[in-house]
């Protein structure tokens, strides 16, 4: 049997005598103080999940000879720089590969957001699907971090020299943290004001223990699961 990937937060977790189940290869978190509290925290205040196994594609070519606009349900032409949008990945026959959200980081630069159990696949196929431009995978160069719920915005302000006020949704800046890089986006599956942040592994473990002393609680799939159904998404 295959080991399980961990993602960089895994020690910390289990410290935290976090329940863990098999999610897509991974070894994750799906509950720590129970689902149902971790709803609570979510909607009433500000919680804290590691979503690091999400895979994050980078694109860097011409948009619209390069296939990749075609190859998924986003008009990725119309994307604004600093913009992000969910949609689809798609077959030559226009049917639905995966989900996915397309970041336009600059004019011929994306960074491409997929599921882990599909992550080798949705490669493949983009690469595929696209010529005359480069594709790389970095989703294990990469940790991912998602602060959800009401106080989100006042939890993460002091770690930020970013005006978050002005941060629209489905918007995100490319900015640092503990002297890191970090892109930092105003997206989220739990319908409540959030924020993902995408940063290194050593970076996520700085961050994490930082905004648990501020007062976040850890929150597994479990209740993201929930937090989403509640929402319709």
């Amino acid at each position: 049997m295959q080991e399980l990937l961990k993602t960089p937060l895994y020690e910390r977790q289990q410290a935290l005598k976090t329940k863990n189940v098999s999610f897509c290869g991974w070894d994750m978190p799906i509950q720590f103080d129970g689902i149902i509290a971790e709803h609570g925290h979510c909607r009433n205040d500000v919680a804290l999940f590691d979503t690091s196994h999400m895979g994050e594609f980078f694109f860097k070519g011409d948009i619209v000879t390069s296939g990749m606009n075609e190859a998924t349900s986003v008009n990725i032409e119309a994307l604004a720089i600093g913009k992000c949008k969910y949609g689809f990945l798609l077959n030559e026959a226009g049917g639905v590969i995966d989900d996915l959200i397309i970041y336009r980081l600059s004019d011929d630069e994306l960074m491409i957001v997929v599921n882990a159990s599909t992550r080798e696949n949705d490669l493949k196929v983009l690469k595929e699907r696209i010529s005359n431009a480069t594709l790389e995978d970095k989703s294990m160069a990469y940790a991912k971090l998602d602060v959800q719920g009401p106080k989100s915005k006042e939890i993460l302000a002091k770690y930020f020299d970013v005006d978050l006020d002005s941060l629209g949704f489905f918007s995100f800046v490319q900015t640092k943290v503990f002297d890191s890089e970090c892109l930092l986006s105003r997206t989220g599956y739990t319908g409540e004001l959030g924020y993902e942040l995408y940063i290194d592994a050593e970076t996520s473990v700085k961050l994490w223990d930082a905004l648990l002393a501020d007062g976040a609680k850890p929150a597994g799939l479990g209740s993201r699961d929930i937090l989403r159904l509640e929402m319709g998404l």
